[in-house]
């Protein structure tokens, strides 16, 4: 932060000149310097234009340092763009969003005038971005054409790959914190129960509505992002394994899970209409927001328990996809292989030398007795 340093002025009131910290010299650096750059509004706009989908834009300008920082910590990148975001003030960034809701970041690349780095940032709401490979960020030319292109087939690939395994984790948490909360319900229930399975007080009501609420919060998140994984698993099913499909029951399961998904939305619109009809003043609306969530949380039991019980068909579904994938690259590979040495100058003339030889060694018609006979 700059020192402030007391001066007085003729009316005898306390001025205040700020020396400028080191900070706040590499900002207007900074600034002065960005302004013999591409202009980086103008390339973002022309961008989003030409990315597949529709995109919004979304320009700032960094007044100070600090100003990147809560970008800097939704940067999906381990490399050239973090390392810029960690040891250079950036003065501006570009923000482009998606109608799928992919996020894109644009930001001068440091000591060139004439181009960009473009990064992904990390969906909201997900915190397991860790435990999948970052879809690191590319550079890009300040020609939006060419970066289109460039963004389209490198780095929007890599950002949707890396977004759906992220989700893919989420469930298997999901699933897992389910099935702990499924097991504490089991152990305490008949507790709160008489021998004839009996509530004995109100206490199994209460312990019922945590559960209730722990299970809907698990459930929750995947009614926006659910439906693309649902989706994205019925594309992939046939192509994979017949006898797992069998054995996992997976057409069966992803019907349960959209089903699930398609009621807990149900549930949650009604919330919605409830208690946005509630009178935010209203002595009693406090009272009757809270029972509504309880309500809530009941009706979508159901369907919450429902998709942690199958959704183990999309872990299940993603482990496989990523084994055939795996053997069609490496097929893929080996098919780029061939072609490559079939190209290659040496291949051919050593293909030539081994023919010749071939046919010297087994001429057609030649015996090799009579090939020591006319040698001699």
């Amino acid at each position: 932060m700059a020192d402030p340093t007391s001066a007085t002025r003729g009316d005898s009131l306390p001025v205040f000149r700020f020396a400028a910290s080191a900070s706040e010299r590499q900002v207007t650096s900074a600034a002065r310097r960005h302004n013999d750059r591409a202009n980086l509004v103008v390339f973002a706009e022309g961008l989003a234009a030409r990315l597949p989908g529709s995109w919004a834009v979304v320009a700032q300008e960094h007044a100070a340092h600090s100003d990147q920082f809560p970008l800097a910590e939704r940067i999906w990148d381990l490399g050239h763009v973090n390392w810029a975001f960690d040891q250079f003030v950036l003065p501006r960034d570009a923000v482009l969003t998606s109608d799928t809701s992919c996020e894109l970041v644009v930001v001068d690349r440091p000591r060139r005038k004439r181009e960009f780095l473009v990064a992904a940032l990390q969906p909201s709401g997900s915190d397991v971005t860790d435990r999948v490979k970052a879809p690191d960020g590319i550079v890009v030319d300040a020609d939006p054409a060419r970066a289109a292109s460039a963004v389209a087939n490198r780095l929007l690939p890599r950002y949707e790959q890396a977004v759906h395994e992220a989700r893919i984790e989420q469930v298997a948490m999901a699933v897992a914190a389910s099935e702990r909360v499924l097991a504490e319900w089991d152990a305490i229930s008949d507790s709160l129960c008489d021998a004839d399975h009996w509530p004995l007080d109100e206490r199994y009501g209460l312990r019922q509505q945590q559960r209730d609420a722990e299970m809907w919060a698990l459930f929750a998140p995947f009614l926006d992002h659910g439906p693309a994984l649902v989706a994205h698993a019925e594309e992939t099913l046939p192509f994979l394994d017949p006898e797992d499909r069998a054995d996992g029951r997976w057409p069966y399961r992803l019907r349960v899970l959209r089903e699930a998904l398609e009621g807990g939305a149900r549930v949650q619109a009604d919330f919605e209409d409830v208690t946005g009809a509630l009178l935010p003043d209203h002595p009693r609306a406090e009272a009757a927001f809270a029972k509504a969530v309880v309500e809530r949380n009941a009706e979508g039991w159901h369907y919450s328990l429902t998709w942690m019980e199958s959704g183990g068909a999309l872990v299940e579904m993603a482990r496989a996809e990523r084994g055939l994938r795996g053997r069609l690259d490496g097929s893929q590979q080996s098919a780029q292989v061939q072609a490559a040495r079939a190209r290659s100058p040496h291949a051919i003339r050593q293909s030539v030398v081994t023919t010749a030889v071939s046919a010297a060694a087994t001429a057609p018609g030649l015996l090799s007795h009579d090939r020591v006979r006319r040698s001699r």
